[in-house]
């Protein structure tokens, strides 16, 4: 019986054709970088890969659904009404400890059109990578938004205003 053994020159070969992969996995399992690098790849992701998305927020972010139940619950709603976020401009971004702000002055399309919105994101550090925790939007109005309550928020599960984010009386 003949055994097979790889010779060196084919040993080399896999390895170096492994090179380029590798730094690919240890970026994705990287999740040190900033906050607003973190708010960066969430802007590109959500309303695109739902999946992903869910893995980004803490179920509080998420309203206590597991994220398959959020990606479930939001992946229609989100192609029906055509979110799209074209993308933003910094405004501020503060970090302390396991906490993160980000605030952004976005456009975001949908099919209402476009819209200009002030984004500041609450980030929460779980892990050793960046979650979204909460998100308060705001009108391009900012100073005067900022003094009032944030736009309320619609609970797609229930059908009405979210209890967190009703306007108050």
């Amino acid at each position: 019986m003949r055994v097979l053994v790889p010779s060196q020159s084919w040993i080399a070969l896999v390895l170096i054709s492994l090179l380029p992969i590798v730094p690919t996995i240890a970026v994705a399992k990287d999740n040190t970088g900033s906050a607003y690098a973190f708010v960066q790849k969430w802007i590109t992701t959500y309303g695109i890969d739902h999946a992903r998305a869910a893995t980004m927020m803490t179920t509080r972010h998420r309203g206590g659904m597991s994220e398959a139940e959020w990606v479930d619950t939001y992946t229609s709603f989100l192609e029906y009404v055509k979110y799209k976020h074209l993308g933003g401009e910094l405004i501020s971004a503060e970090e302390e400890g396991h906490k993160a702000k980000v605030t952004l002055k976005s456009t975001v399309d949908s099919i209402r059109g476009p819209v200009v919105q002030y984004e500041i994101y609450d980030l929460l550090k779980v892990d050793g990578g960046w979650l979204i925790d909460y998100i308060n939007i705001l009108d391009d109005n900012f100073e005067t938004a900022a003094e009032s309550e944030p736009t309320p928020r619609f609970d797609f599960k229930r059908n009405e205003l979210s209890p967190n984010h009703a306007p108050s009386e």
